[in-house]
């Protein structure tokens, strides 16, 4: 029995013994002092391989320096071919506001390059900012290309005030706002093209810009300006509107400026609830977990002599993934209305920032009523979705 049982333990301690030797064996690899660290057997072989492309990029980050607030730049990264195979590009998703753009659809050569522009408005407020995009490639060692820029947002001196300001305006009424435009150390500007960033009220305001005499201007320092006169006419949705007035001038710092356009209308509809900033016109969700999603609840409320059935529809929501469900109106008085509104992040959305900051806009949702003076609502919606 003892003889037995030394041969069983004997045969157990071989196998054992010969399997440590075997992984030993294996995990040895006569090339592992010319790879790259962490390339995988299959990388190694894609390597080799002549017939594929292969990307190389000058830099991946370029520094703008100070840009003044409400000013665009732009840069291009240099992106080469360097293997034996056609390289092909594409957008990728963008961390922040700014444009990727003139990416070639065309195939790019071996030994050839190709330019990829990335725009920055600088619409943030004051400080250092830093953001990346992604160029997708058919390199299989480089699939991603992650371009990154950074500066320092300043306020514009030539501009006073820095924003058109309109604060509160009474719904069917007109209010008008103007700032100046001035040149520090050219005799002569000018300026044109004035847009707004919002088409869906463009039609809404007027831009008058007309020059000033230099004695009339807010800064002595300034060698000439001009004033321009933005005016809100009657239709305009009610609640809080945040835009931009792009303009071009001669400025050599300030080629494209875009002055902030930041006002609120009010009238008989207002809206209340946990997380509703009045004064913002903004309903701040926070934060959400994509796995679980979040409700949240407010009370549109008419008031007047026109709050007799009126109704609300959703006329658009962005982003689209947000749910809006308007519930059954509760007419307490013929004055007074009340039609109850849940506002969902479903669960499953995918990551995203809606906070109205560098990273992304706010969301918006705009609900077309009946009210006979009050045509459009719109609601503002902070949120970011994280896995």
């Amino acid at each position: 029995m003892r003889i037995l049982t030394v041969i069983l333990i004997s045969t157990v301690v071989g196998i054992l013994v010969g399997g440590v030797a075997a992984y030993v064996q294996v995990r040895v690899d006569p090339d592992a002092s010319t790879r790259p660290p962490g390339m995988s057997d299959v990388q190694k072989q894609v390597q080799s391989d002549e017939d594929a492309p292969r990307v190389q990029l000058d830099s991946p980050h370029f520094n703008f320096g100070m840009m003044q607030r409400g000013t665009s730049k732009s840069h291009d990264f240099v992106i080469k071919n360097v293997g034996t195979a056609p390289l092909r590009l594409k957008v990728g998703q963008t961390s922040c506001k700014c444009t990727l753009g003139d990416v070639s659809e065309k195939p790019i050569a071996p030994g050839e390059s190709t330019h990829v522009r990335l725009e920055w408005s600088a619409k943030s407020d004051r400080g250092p900012f830093r953001q990346t995009a992604h160029v997708i490639t058919n390199d299989p060692l480089n699939s991603q290309l992650e371009l990154s820029i950074e500066g320092e947002v300043v306020e514009t001196s030539g501009v006073m005030p820095p924003d058109l300001m309109f604060d509160k305006v009474t719904a069917g009424e007109s209010k008008s706002a103007e700032v100046y435009v001035m040149a520090m150390l050219q005799d002569e500007l000018k300026v044109s093209d004035a847009e707004l960033s919002d088409p869906t009220t463009r039609d809404k305001f007027d831009v008058r810009v007309e020059p000033v005499k230099r004695d009339e201007l807010p800064d002595s320092s300034a060698k000439v300006g001009v004033r321009i006169t933005l005016t809100a006419n009657p239709g305009l949705p009610v609640g809080r509107f945040d835009q931009w007035l792009s303009l071009r001038t001669n400025l050599p710092e300030a080629e494209k400026l875009e002055i902030p356009v930041i006002g609120r209308v009010v009238g008989d509809i207002s809206v209340h609830g946990i997380g509703w900033n009045e004064e913002q016109g903004v309903l701040m969700i926070g934060r959400v977990k994509s796995s679980e999603g979040k409700k949240t609840k407010v009370n549109v409320v008419v008031r007047g002599p026109d709050a007799k059935g009126v109704k609300f529809e959703v006329q658009s929501v962005d982003p689209a993934e947000l749910n809006v469900i308007v519930g059954e109106p509760k007419q307490y008085k013929p004055t007074l209305l009340h039609i109850p509104m849940e506002i969902e992040v479903p669960a499953g959305t995918r990551p995203m920032v809606r906070l109205d900051t560098a990273q992304g806009d706010e969301g918006r949702i705009v609900l077309k009523t009946t009210h006979p003076r009050i045509k459009e609502l719109v609601l503002g919606v902070r949120f970011s979705v994280e896995r």
